[in-house]
């Protein structure tokens, strides 16, 4: 009967410490979660500090950013061309129909 009673608290002791590190675990995700979540926002907060940097001094050849203002400047002009592009070939294949009338 003792090693019945042993036995019990061995495996009472098991499935309580088990418990216990499931709870730990569980806690340390939703702790992880949490930072996950706030460097998203710091993130997002870097963007909008670009963004209002970038505004303010596209047109400033003193700023200390404003290389990186003219490689987005740069980029725009590029992507407003490849819109440009589209555009013509779009247009060009909405007249072939009519050329082939």
């Amino acid at each position: 009967m003792t090693f019945f009673n042993n036995l019990g608290k061995k495996i009472g002791s098991a499935a309580e410490a088990t418990a216990n590190k499931a709870k730990e675990v569980a806690e340390v995700t939703k702790l992880n979660a949490k930072i996950t979540e706030e460097e998203k926002q710091i993130e997002k907060l870097y963007t909008e500090i670009g963004k209002a940097i970038f505004k303010s001094d596209k047109e400033n050849p003193e700023s200390p950013v404003a290389e990186l203002c003219d490689k987005v400047l740069s980029a725009q002009r590029n992507i407003q061309q490849l819109k440009e592009k589209i555009e013509e070939i779009k247009v060009s294949k909405e007249k072939e129909p009519e050329e082939a009338e």
